[in-house]
């Protein structure tokens, strides 16, 4: 900043929150102190973006207070946080398991007029279904299409996910249908996501189905998924369905013009 003032320039808003970010992408929050200290002895206020960024990497350094503390200087200040930073904010408390914080946090956002986009709803879904909240969670994918919101790969994800985790059929066939309704393709990282939630949970010829869908759509099942089920398969002695899925393995890998994993794989089906 002092090289840039020497030479005529004044920082603003953008130039201290370029620095605060770099600050905060090396865990340097003392750096942080500082240059927020300097900013504002300058007659420079940080905006939204500037408190969303410190905000964010405080929760991912696990700094939970210290990330509140940001939120309520912000209403301090008179700057209303907008719909990216009630996000984020409600992503580091859901992570923290902080579900009260988040439910305050929901209806302070509410209060401020602010609409939750489809990060917000893909957050709040995915809070819910970490803690098995599943009532919670189809409330709030309702809701989303009450407020005109669509919901993307990314809102299904950890629904699938606590379905395969519960053995909750019925719902997971559910939300596979919903996601045909909506649009939303059922890719290679989703396919993925089921066999391997299926096999986990015991539910090796839902997996099995899962597994001759993805080869007939084309794609070129991961190796890794591949050994889990034929691995889940002989472990219950199930040795007709290991060699249809053996036999579909090697139709894939022979398929012509098959979408392969490599570059089309979601991350959707990590964790």
């Amino acid at each position: 900043m002092e090289e840039m003032e020497s030479h005529g320039f004044r920082p603003d808003v953008f130039s201290y929150t370029s620095l605060i970010d770099a600050y905060c992408r090396d865990k340097d929050f003392r750096k942080v102190d500082e240059v927020l200290s300097e900013m504002k002895g300058k007659g420079c206020e940080p905006n939204a973006v500037t408190y969303t960024t410190i905000m964010h990497a405080l929760g991912k350094a696990r700094e939970i207070t210290k990330a509140l503390e940001v939120y309520e200087e912000m209403k301090r200040n008179g700057i209303v946080p907008d719909v990216s930073f009630y996000s984020s904010l409600i992503c580091v408390l859901g992570k923290a398991g902080r579900l009260k914080d988040v439910g305050e946090v929901v209806e302070e956002m509410t209060k401020q007029g602010v609409k939750p986009d489809v990060m917000t709803f893909d957050t709040l879904i995915s809070c819910a279904c970490e803690h098995s909240q599943e009532e919670s969670a189809l409330k709030l994918l309702k809701k989303m299409e009450e407020d005109s919101c669509k919901p993307d790969v990314q809102t299904y994800a950890p629904l699938l996910k606590m379905c395969c985790r519960n053995k909750r059929m019925k719902v997971l066939y559910f939300l596979l249908d919903h996601m045909f309704k909506n649009d939303v393709s059922i890719e290679v990282g989703t396919y993925s996501l089921l066999v391997r939630g299926l096999c986990k949970n015991g539910k090796l010829e839902n997996a099995c189905s899962f597994f001759e869908e993805m080869v007939l759509k084309c794609f070129v099942p991961k190796d890794s998924t591949y050994k889990m089920l034929t691995e889940g398969l002989q472990g219950k002695s199930m040795e007709k369905e290991n060699k249809h899925i053996e036999k579909l393995m090697l139709q894939a890998k022979e398929q012509p013009n098959v979408l392969s994993n490599s570059s089309r794989t979601s991350s959707i089906e990590d964790g």
